[in-house]
C-alpha cells in the first residue's frame, strides 16, 4: 500500500505497555503516512496524550514540547525504586505515613511554583553524547544537575482504589518537569520513600481531547477514511500560542524563498498566514522578520 502525504496532528491516546515511538508507528501505519513524528515522549509504564505530527507539522513540534503539560499520577509509598516508578528495582524502603493525617493542601502548596528539580538518573537526558537511562542501566550513576521548572498546579484527588498506601494528584507544569522525581520529592517531604505507580498526561497546551488507537483501528478496519480525517488537527494547532502575522501580498514570494523582510512587529516568534494559510514560523528582529521553519507545500500564487 503506498504511503500517503498527509500533514496534521493526531491527539493520541497512548495505552500503557508500549513506547511512545511504537504508538507513533502504529498510527503512522494506520494512516498510511509518509512522515510523522511526536510532539513530547511518555514512558512505557504511561498513558494518555501524545501529539503524532503527520508531514509538516513534525517541522513544528517543539512548540508542543515547549507548552505546559498536565498529568493525573498515583504515588506508592514504602519504597523508592531506581527508575522512579513501579517498573524499577527497589533502593530504599520507609514506613508509610499516617495518610489520613497529611494536610495535603500545605503539602501541594510547599511544591507548587518555580523551583529547581534534579532529573531522574532512568532520563533520556545525554552526558558526553550517551543517553542517561544506558548509563544507569549500566550500573553508572550519571551527575544530573538540577534545572528550573515551574509546577502551576498541585492538587491531592485521593488515594488510588486499586494501589495499597497511595495517593493521587492533579499536576500542571512546565516542560522539563519530572513527575516521578516530584513524586518522590513528596514522598520524602513525609519522611517516607515513594514511587511512580501509574501516570496519565491528560492535557497538552491547551489541547485534552484524543482518540484511542483501538478506535483507530476500528475505522481503519472499517474504511472509514472521513473519521480519521475529521480527527486531525490543523499545522498551525503547534503553534496557536505564538502571535499571528499576516504577511502582505506583495512580500509572500520573498518569506516563502526563505528571505527576511521589512516589519514594523515587535521582536519574538510569530505564526505566519499568507491569504489566511499558515506558512511556517518566523523570528522578529530590529524591524525585520527573518523566516524560522516553513512549510513545504505547494504555495497558491
Amino acid at each position: 500500500m503506498a504511503r500517503k502525504k498527509i500533514h496534521g496532528v493526531l491527539l493520541l491516546d497512548k495505552p500503557v505497555g508500549i513506547s511512545s515511538n511504537s504508538a507513533l508507528q502504529q498510527a503512522r501505519w494506520l494512516y498510511q503516512a509518509e512522515k510523522a513524528g511526536h510532539g513530547g515522549t511518555l514512558d512505557p509504564f504511561a498513558s494518555g496524550l501524545l501529539p503524532v505530527l503527520f508531514g509538516e507539522a513534525a517541522k513544528f513540534g517543539r512548540y508542543y514540547l515547549d507548552g505546559d503539560k498536565t498529568y493525573e499520577a498515583t504515588l506508592a509509598f514504602g519504597h523508592e525504586t531506581d527508575s522512579g516508578d513501579l517498573t524499577g528495582t527497589p533502593t530504599r524502603h520507609a514506613p508509610v505515613p499516617n495518610l489520613d493525617c497529611v494536610d495535603w493542601a500545605a503539602l501541594c502548596a510547599r511544591f507548587s511554583g518555580t523551583q529547581q528539580q534534579t532529573p531522574p538518573a532512568y532520563s533520556a537526558l545525554k552526558i558526553d553524547g550517551k543517553r542517561a537511562y544506558n548509563l544507569a542501566r549500566r550500573g553508572e550513576t550519571p551527575e544530573l544537575a538540577a534545572r528550573p521548572i515551574t509546577i502551576h498546579e498541585l492538587h491531592y484527588l485521593g488515594p488510588a482504589p486499586a494501589v495499597a498506601d497511595s495517593a493521587r494528584f492533579r499536576v500542571r507544569c512546565s516542560k522539563g518537569t519530572y513527575i516521578r522525581s516530584l513524586l518522590q520529592d513528596l514522598a520524602a517531604a513525609l519522611d517516607s520513600a515513594g514511587h511512580t505507580a501509574a501516570l496519565r498526561r491528560i492535557a497538552v497546551a491547551d489541547h485534552h481531547d484524543m482518540t484511542p488507537l483501538a478506535t483507530l483501528r476500528d475505522w481503519q478496519e472499517s474504511g472509514d477514511e472521513a473519521a480519521m480525517q475529521h480527527i486531525l488537527l490543523p499545522l498551525d494547532t503547534c503553534t496557536a500560542h505564538l502571535p499571528r502575522l499576516d504577511i502582505p501580498a506583495a512580500k509572500q514570494r520573498f518569506i516563502r524563498n526563505g528571505n527576511d523582510i521589512a516589519c514594523a512587529n515587535a521582536g519574538g516568534e510569530y505564526a505566519l498566514y499568507a491569504d489566511g494559510t499558515f506558512i511556517g514560523v518566523g523570528l522578529g528582529k530590529d524591524g525585520r522578520i527573518y523566516p524560522v521553519r516553513l512549510c513545504a507545500l505547494p504555495s497558491t500564487e
